[in-house]
């Protein structure tokens, strides 16, 4: 059959350029996907380190404020110091008109848009606090705030916790979550919520232990001794002449008759000492001095290691650190030598729960897990977020706190850059292990939780951020980059007791 004439005229179909423009088009489509792709990894590299913090700084010597981004919320032309209780909440506080002769002074709390906050009161404090170390830190939920001369609390949005009736309110010191209040000269404890744990009538009110749930010791004006424990009860009644600052098994060390003994509540009578000292209640078992020799006994006072230890510290389940003849070693309270006292320095880390040692004549440091086997022999290691960063051989390497090895991916599973080494030299790789930063640093610290890198090079310390960019060429002389944070251009003060940003 004909297809016409029309038909016959048609141009033939031209398969190159039909191929051609469908290459076009795939190409446009997946520079579109790409670009989609690219944006959106940008979004998530931003949006990984999207929640603001706040950091004092000081510049000059004056004093204002930035952001977890490096920009300034305050500009730095303060005189006095401004304090950010709560680094993740915009309101800071500081001093103004300082007279340091009759040392009278104002105050002011201010937002990030320096909008002044809770002016209804004379004063707005923070309430700061210093550890063993002296090391301030600040309460991180509450303020101290004066109104008709009295003291009371708020929170960081102005809610009154604590009425201002108090003649005064300060913290006890190196212990968390206690405030000591005074009215008409007598003492008790708020939390830092403003619930009274102890009614204020009372002469003095300490700490039973460094963790304020155990307690607290009270003495009345007599200066006879008890004891309220954290749930606003009274554990001990008020007639004992001393208490020490240890507890256990719901047992307490106190002195009656200028003698020692063990009591657990008021009806107890106790059972008397022949010990110089009792320094640790851990389960049934007492640590015990005599004469600087250190042993161990039972709630019956039988005697379960021989006083024969110039060092006992209790560690964790039923090991002890031993020290004899300036060595070191683990025992049970059975008096088995389960670590040989063998080490010139032995120590429990808290925070890694395993044990540090150090031998003679080794520059290693060793890790002991909970079985007290070595499993990590290092030149250093810190400690952060429930892993372990340990340097060995010059390499970093990471282990939970069971002391099992893991990598960097999986300790920082939100970072963007993760440390890398090649041919003696570190470098920065993304999360699929491409290389954004090129291998030319002598040392590196992981990404930290704002997105920023230090590095190494020539001796000296720079920045770079969350996208791979040098923010701050190596320039900075810093001595121990494991104490040091950076953010953008600042990075944290050296050798001070307080935490703030310096930009040299």
């Amino acid at each position: 059959m004909s297809r016409g004439k029309r038909y016959d005229d048609e141009q033939k179909l031209n398969l190159k350029k039909v191929l051609a423009v469908i290459l076009v088009i795939i190409v446009i489509i997946l520079f579109f996907v790409g670009i989609k792709n690219m944006l959106k990894r940008e979004d998530d590299i931003a949006n990984s380190f999207s929640e603001i913090s706040y950091f004092t700084v000081n510049n000059n010597g004056k004093w204002g404020v930035i952001n977890s981004k490096g920009d300034i919320i305050i500009e730095a032309n303060n005189e006095e110091m401004i304090a950010i209780p709560n680094s993740k909440k915009d309101v800071f506080v500081y001093n103004y008109d300082v007279n340091y002769t009759d040392g009278s002074y104002k105050t002011k709390a201010v937002n990030a848009s320096n909008d002044q906050l809770f002016s209804s009161y004379e004063k707005v404090e923070i309430l700061s606090n210093y550890d063993e170390n002296n090391n301030i830190w600040y309460e991180s939920n509450c303020l101290k705030v004066q109104k008709d001369g009295k003291y009371g609390l708020i929170d960081l949005n102005g809610n009154e916790i604590l009425s201002p009736i108090y003649d005064s309110v300060e913290t006890m010191k190196g212990i968390e979550n206690s405030i000591i209040i005074k009215k008409d000269n007598l003492c008790g404890v708020s939390s830092t919520s403003g619930n009274i744990i102890v009614e204020p009538k009372y002469k003095e009110v300490l700490a039973l232990t460094k963790d304020y749930s155990n307690g607290y010791i009270v003495k009345d004006e007599n200066g006879n001794c008890g004891v309220i424990k954290i749930d606003k009860s009274q554990a001990l009644d008020c007639k004992y002449s001393d208490i020490k600052h240890i507890y256990g098994a719901d047992t307490y060390v106190v002195k009656a008759s200028n003698k020692w003994k063990f009591v657990k509540n008021n009806e107890d009578e106790g059972t008397e000492l022949s010990y110089s000292d009792v320094t640790a209640i851990c389960d049934e078992n007492f640590v015990v001095a005599n004469n600087g020799k250190y042993g161990i006994v039972d709630d019956k006072l039988t005697e379960k290691v021989s006083l024969e230890y110039s060092s006992l510290e209790h560690a964790f389940l039923d090991y002890y650190i031993a020290g004899k003849d300036s060595k070191y070693g683990v025992i049970n309270s059975n008096g088995e030598v389960l670590v040989e006292i063998e080490y010139e320095s032995l120590k429990y880390n808290k925070d890694g729960d395993c044990l540090v040692a150090k031998k003679p004549l080794d520059d290693n440091t060793y890790l002991l897990d909970r079985n007290l086997e070595a499993k990590v022999a290092c030149k250093s290691f810190t400690v952060e977020k429930g892993y372990i960063r340990a340097n060995i051989e010059d390499q970093y390497k990471f282990y939970n706190l069971k002391l099992e090895e893991k990598n960097n991916r999986e300790v920082y599973p939100n970072n963007t850059l993760y440390v890398a080494k090649n041919d003696g030299k570190f470098g920065l790789v993304n999360r699929d292990g491409t290389l954004v930063v090129p291998y030319q640093y002598e040392d590196i610290t992981e990404q930290n939780e704002y997105g920023y890198v230090a590095v190494k090079k020539d001796g000296k310390w720079g920045v770079i951020d969350q996208y791979g960019n040098n923010v701050v060429d190596p320039c900075y002389e810093l001595s121990d980059i494991s104490k040091v944070c950076v953010v953008g251009k600042w990075h944290t003060a050296e050798n001070v007791n307080t935490t703030y940003f310096v930009c040299e």
